[in-house]
């Protein structure tokens, strides 16, 4: 059915309406672009701006603090970059889509063009594309693009970061806002086309996005030269292509997104091709499987302790629960939130949908992960002593002990160790040594207990849990395990008998001398694969003596 001409003209004045989203990694012109974009006449939407850091970004950073406070409060929620698929749509985030709503709603109830820049945006582009469409304003995306090598070092010359980390972020952030950008109203630009081409790349963006552009471009002109300080650009290498392809100390895979984001810039046909959207998606999807949904919080610290207990039995681990909670450490057990997510990560390894080997990592359960991570997060920085105890905990503990490492959690764990070889059915004793062996593995890095199943009401045991509470952090390395390896090495195919006979008494000799842990930690190490890949009753050979 054709419209009638009231709704075309109705749809025709609602599409004059934009939001300028200032898009791409922090530290590539994003703030230079946004105080541009101001300079052709384009509001940013308040006066609440982030104040300049004399040090960081003298000339300011041009962000809306509105849009910051919701940005951060997403942020509380959403912890990995990129976020779970459907975020946008998740009760999680309901009230921060709605207060963002609201501000584009009231804005734009006056205002005709508004211009947003915030590094947090590329994590919710497709957020921000609902919103918009909801509130009938069109988006129009600018994609900023520079040198990932001057990016880390203005990042380590800004605040310190860790370069590691620093590329991630840029190759995250880079591949989110040239994946989930509008294909239909975006523009991709290059920092040496900003600094070096200023008017005319302005000039492209405005005649794009049928932005406002000034009758005295000379006025324009000057005000951008009074604006750009090019002192302040210390982290511009003035590095070429050619030499960024020579280079051997940059990763192919964020080699080959610059390079792909290069000749998008240089072709806007090509960039708004399918062609280059399935190579970005694929890129993207690289990404994931090698590294996983990066976590946002670099540098955060929690000062306080925080306890696993790790059992087949639940009773066990109960009984450990009371121990700690005696020394004033709050104990949850099965009632934990954590438990929820275990049991379905559980089911998920069970019928191999996800591997233990790479789970922490997999973008399929990040949703599960984000959910473990919030609320082990809140718990760590409410409390001093807390923990959570379930015998759930060792379906798992890889990702307990990922999520800790990220949160920076200062993590204790607990190893309750059976007597493997009183375990008579086969398949439970299979899975008691597998679940043990992917336990300690784990756990390897101190500080960690190993307690016997068998000794849990002795004394003994009950002063090793209250040493271990009040044990100091150290940043000692842990001991190494000097003997060779034969002497630990087991023979494949694996004889389960020797197995649970030598693991137990491995664990034995570790619950009584922290010690010995070194020697438990080789053992595992060394024969960690062949014992998770064992199944059903295969079993032959023995350990060598």
């Amino acid at each position: 059915m054709s419209q009638s001409l009231w709704q075309r003209l109705f749809n025709h004045r609602q599409q004059t309406k934009q939001a300028v989203l200032i898009l791409g990694s922090g530290r590539s012109g994003t703030s230079v672009m946004t105080k541009c974009v101001n300079l052709m006449g384009i509001s940013l939407g308040t006066d609440n701006l982030l104040a300049p850091s004399k040090r960081i970004n003298p000339k300011g950073y041009f962000e809306n603090k509105d849009v910051i406070n919701i940005h951060k409060s997403l942020g509380s929620r959403i912890r990995y970059r990129p976020a779970f698929k459907d975020y946008y749509d998740s009760p999680k985030i309901k009230k921060d889509r709605a207060a963002l709503t609201t501000y584009l709603r009231n804005f734009f109830e006056n205002e005709q063009y508004l211009a947003i820049k915030d590094p947090r945006m590329n994590d919710y582009i497709e957020l921000w594309q609902r919103v918009l469409a909801d509130v009938e304003v069109q988006p129009a995306e600018i994609v900023l693009l520079r040198n990932p090598m001057d990016v880390v070092n203005s990042n380590e010359r800004a605040w310190h970061r860790d370069t590691t980390l620093a590329m991630r972020q840029w190759q995250v952030r880079t591949l989110l806002s040239l994946r989930d950008t509008d294909r239909e109203h975006r523009i991709l630009v290059t920092y040496e086309d900003l600094f070096g081409q200023t008017l005319t790349t302005l000039k492209r963006i405005a005649t794009q996005f049928n932005l406002p552009w000034t009758s005295d471009e000379a006025a324009l002109q000057a005000q951008i030269d009074d604006f750009i300080d090019p002192a302040l650009q210390k982290s511009d290498s003035g590095e070429n292509l050619a030499d960024f392809e020579a280079r051997t100390d940059v990763k192919p895979d964020v080699k080959a997104l610059y390079l792909l984001g290069r000749q998008a810039a240089a072709d806007p046909d090509y960039f708004a091709s399918a062609e280059f959207q399935q190579r970005i998606d694929e890129m993207t999807d690289e990404y994931l499987a090698k590294y996983g949904a990066l976590y946002r919080d670099f540098n955060v610290k929690i000062n306080s302790k925080t306890f696993f207990v790790f059992g087949e039995d639940q009773a066990q681990v109960d009984q450990v629960n009371t121990t700690l909670r005696n020394d004033q450490v709050k104990m949850v057990g099965t009632e934990a939130d954590s438990h929820e997510v275990a049991e379905d990560l559980s089911e998920r390894l069970n019928n191999n949908t996800i591997a233990i080997q790479t789970y922490p990592l997999d973008y399929l359960v990040v949703e599960q992960k984000e959910a473990l991570n919030n609320y082990l997060r809140k718990n760590a920085k409410r409390e001093t002593l807390w923990g959570i105890g379930d015998a759930k905990n060792n379906e798992i503990v890889e990702m307990l002990t990922t999520v800790s490492a990220e949160l920076g959690a200062d993590t204790h764990n607990v190893v309750i160790a059976d007597d493997l070889t009183a375990i008579t059915d086969e398949r439970e004793r299979r899975l008691a040594i597998q679940h043990l062996v992917r336990t300690l593995h784990a756990v390897e890095q101190p500080p960690y207990l190993v307690l016997m199943a068998d000794e849990l009401g002795t004394p003994a045991s009950q002063s090793a849990v209250t040493a271990f509470i009040a044990a100091e952090p150290t940043k000692a390395a842990p001991l190494r395990d000097e003997q060779p390896d034969e002497t630990f090495k087991l023979r494949t195919p694996l004889d389960m008998d020797e197995v649970a006979a030598t693991l137990t008494a491995l664990c034995r000799r570790a619950s009584q001398d922290e010690q010995q842990q070194a020697a438990l930690n080789h053992f595992v190490s060394l024969n960690y694969d062949e014992i998770l890949n064992v199944k059903g009753d295969q079993y032959a050979n023995s350990v060598r003596n």
